[in-house]
């Protein structure tokens, strides 16, 4: 959150998109909810209709940065939390 806090939130720029492959999909959103989460959830069945199915990593938790035009700029936390801070400068 302090990451979100310091790089994301002040930019209205980005927009971060939490995507759960929790199988019970209301304990997930509460879950969000329960951590005041202030980005949106998207639900384990919503993925591909959202179209961030394409994005889908091989592990939880997992970073991918996008442009407005939908290109993976990088992948990893770490790599795109220096992106999103090299970009907010």
């Amino acid at each position: 959150m302090e990451q979100y806090n310091k790089v994301i939130a002040p930019n209205p720029k980005f927009e971060l998109i939490h995507v759960s492959y929790d199988k019970d999909e209301a304990a997930a959103v509460a879950w969000a909810r329960k951590e005041n989460f202030p980005w949106p959830t998207v639900p384990s069945s919503k993925v591909e209709a959202s179209g961030l199915g394409a994005y889908a990593g091989d592990f939880v938790p997992d970073y991918v940065l996008l442009d407005k035009d939908g290109q993976v700029l990088v992948k990893g936390k770490k790599e795109a939390f220096q992106k999103l801070a090299a970009l907010n400068n």
